[in-house]
């Protein structure tokens, strides 16, 4: 049976663990007043401990996060356990933050809520880097109408294009225009003496 002084033990190494994770652990009161920061909060937000226990989390809320936020916070003091969950949060110097944010309910001596810890992982970039493949991925789908002679492509509006047009306007696709060796021997039979001494 553990002792109070190892139970004392174990919570301050919990503390240290929490105190120097790499994600952003934050504990605000139900009134959104930050009364908990650690070292990763300071690094992905760019705010001192001592600047961000003068704030309230609403400040670092975008305002179309607001509604949100407050949302979550009422369904978790009414008892509902919240899944973690993606969001965004406003750092120091104004940028808008992709995070993943997991929401714990701290209680008091007499089981109430008093408290909510979130801990908050900085996905900025895997989001930036999805968007840019997504981008890149623009792919044509279903069934397009092509002339069997000249190779036009009909739109849903009834129009005809040159393929290469409609496919660059629908796809990120660029092109470069040569001519294949067999339309040259045909179009150009000069350049080809080879052919013309047979």
């Amino acid at each position: 049976m553990k002792t109070g002084a190892d139970s004392n033990a174990v919570i301050r190494r919990l503390a240290v663990v929490l105190k120097d994770s790499n994600d952003a652990i934050t504990v605000h009161d139900l009134q959104g007043n930050i009364i908990a920061w650690n070292r990763g909060a300071e690094k992905m937000y760019g705010y001192t401990e001592a600047e961000a226990l003068e704030m309230n989390i609403a400040q670092m809320v975008p305002s179309d996060k607001k509604i949100e936020a407050k949302d979550y916070l009422e369904r978790m003091t009414s008892g509902e356990i919240i899944e973690s969950f993606e969001t965004q949060r406003i750092s120091n110097d104004g940028k808008i933050l992709d995070v993943w944010l997991v929401v714990t309910c701290l209680k008091d001596d007499s089981g109430d809520i008093d408290s909510i810890a979130t801990t908050e992982r900085d996905i900025t970039e895997k989001k930036n880097e999805l968007r840019r493949k997504e981008n890149e991925v623009k792919t044509l789908r279903g069934l397009l109408p092509i002339c069997a002679s000249c190779k036009q492509i009909r739109d849903d509006k009834g129009y005809w294009h040159q393929i290469e047009c409609y496919i660059r306007d629908h796809s990120e696709a660029e092109f470069s225009h040569g001519i294949c060796p067999k339309c040259a021997e045909r179009l150009y039979p000069e350049l080809n003496p080879d052919k013309n001494e047979g």
